[in-house]
Formats: C-alpha cells, structure tokens, sequence
C-alpha cells in the first residue's frame, strides 16, 4: 500500500486506540522513506492531516515534535538522501526500543499494588495499555472476568472484547447506557488515557458518565497510561484543540431530519477528582490522599 493511501486510511481509523495509531504512522514513515524520492514537505503535508485529525493523542504528538526536528535538520545541514534515510531509520528504531515496554511496566506497578486475580473490572473502548495490562495479567495466570462496554458511537468495545477473551478471560459485553445495572457487580474501572493534565484526563466519549458512577457506587476508578501522555498544563488551554472537529455526525444518525442536528464527538474530559489512581512506567499518583 502507498504512503498516502497508508495516510487515507489512518484518517478513517475511528476505532484504535492512540499507541495504535502511532505504530501505524510509523509504518506509514518507513514505507515512504523506502520509495525511490523523499520529498520532505510533501511528508510534512501528509503528516500535517494526520496530526490535525488527531489533536488529542498526545504519544503522536510527542514522536511527530522529534520527527519533524529531524527533519528540520536534515533541511538545514543538506543531508543526502541516503543520511536522510539511515537517521529516520535509526529515530524510528531508538524511539520505538525507548518505549515499548512502558505500558508493561505500568502494567507490572498496577497488578502488585491493586491485585487483579479474582477481580471483576469494567473497561470502556479500545486501548492499547488495557491489552497490555490483560496480556501481563494472563502470563502471571491472571484472569479477571470483565465487563466491556459496548464504546458508542462506532463501538470498538467489540476489538477490545475480542482481544480479551482470546486471553483467557470472561467477558460481559453491555451497553455502557446500562453501567447503573452492573455497577454493583464490579470491583473497580481501568481506563486508557489520551491526554492527562494537572486537572483530569482525555479518554473516549463516555468515560466521564462511567466515572461519575463510579464515585456514586463507592468503586476506585484507575487510569493506566505511559508518561507521554503526561502535561504540565490544565485541560482548559488545550479544550477548544480537543473539542474540535466534530466526528461524522451520520455515525449517529444517517441522513436525520432536516430539523435534527447529531452532534457527535469522541473524546471528553474527566476530572481528576473522579480518579481514585494513575499508573504510569516510572510512577504512580494516589488521588484518594488530598
């Protein structure tokens, strides 16, 4: 598949989660480097799309920020194509050796301090870090039963209960509608994260409500995540980029009245109040001590 149908198709992805669409961009960079030109802005342009399509996943913003200063040097110091080639090449290998045991290790940190085994969880959409943490636990022999929302509007809950039953584990897959149905049969919720701010955190439309509940039903609501998701900056600086633009509005309703407008979104924040813990690779932060 060429570069910019890799590009098309990252676009129209609605259902992977953040790290998955970075491995795909990544690809995406080594399949164009391998052709026979590199013609640097027509990557930047490329890549421009994807990043404004995707204002809120902070793990692509913080490999496009190194990338595209790689790039910014290869323009200024006049590198042949060849040294061009060999250094993405090696970026791309450095960056990806740095950080891909980082859920893992969260994963490792979350399972000895909160215990797993025995435990019913309720997850919500599609990530990355909760297959990691499920693929921990299952070779520890961990199995916990769960409960997967069905993850609205283009339910990708379905991806994530495959990956989890094909661990070994039992899986409850229910309309996140219904989370006040099932709230009382749950231990506690582990959620992915987009973004984290000094305020709250990013995640899939929906956690919030899911949160919400939570802290009414008296269960611990934990985020798992790896470091570069991390900002030193509060959600309000960053709510308008978030925001905006809004999704397909068919996804919701295909060809609706002319008088009804679907407004539909796909991420929204979650205040860090309602956050009993975030486990990172090199931390953890307990919000139940004020």
């Amino acid at each position: 598949m060429s570069f910019q149908l890799k590009i098309r198709e990252l676009l129209s992805d609605n259902y992977s989660g953040s790290a998955a669409i970075l491995e795909k961009i990544i690809k995406s960079i080594q399949t164009y480097i391998n052709g026979p030109d590199i013609d640097h802005n027509f990557l930047r342009t490329n890549l421009d799309k994807v990043i404004n399509h995707f204002p809120d996943l902070a793990v692509l913003h913080h490999f496009m920020q190194q990338f595209y200063d790689l790039l910014d040097q290869a323009d200024g110091e006049s590198w042949t194509q060849e040294k061009t080639i060999a250094r993405i090449t090696r970026f791309i290998s450095t960056y990806t050796q740095m950080w891909s045991d980082s859920i893992g290790q969260a994963a490792e940190r979350m399972e000895r301090m909160i215990g797993f085994q025995g435990k019913k969880i309720l997850l919500h959409s599609n990530s990355s870090s909760i297959h990691i943490l499920f693929e921990h636990l299952a070779t520890h022999n961990i199995f916990p039963s769960v409960y997967q929302t069905m993850s609205g509007p283009v339910y990708e809950g379905k991806l994530q209960a495959r990956v989890l039953s094909d661990f070994g584990c039992k899986v409850h897959f229910i309309n996140e509608a219904a989370i006040g149905r099932f709230i009382h049969e749950i231990d506690f919720a582990v959620m992915g994260a987009d973004n984290v701010f000094k305020d709250g955190f990013t995640n899939k439309i929906g956690t919030y409500p899911l949160a919400l509940v939570c802290r009414e039903a008296g269960k611990p609501f934990y985020v798992i995540c790896d470091s570069r998701k991390r900002s030193p900056v509060d959600f309000k600086s960053r709510i308008k980029a978030i925001f905006e633009p809004e999704e397909p509005s068919g996804e919701l309703w295909q060809n609706a009245p002319h008088a009804i407008t679907p407004v539909n979104y796909y991420f929204e924040f979650t205040p860090k109040d309602l956050v009993s813990a975030y486990f990172f690779e090199d931390a953890w932060w307990d919000l139940t001590k004020k």
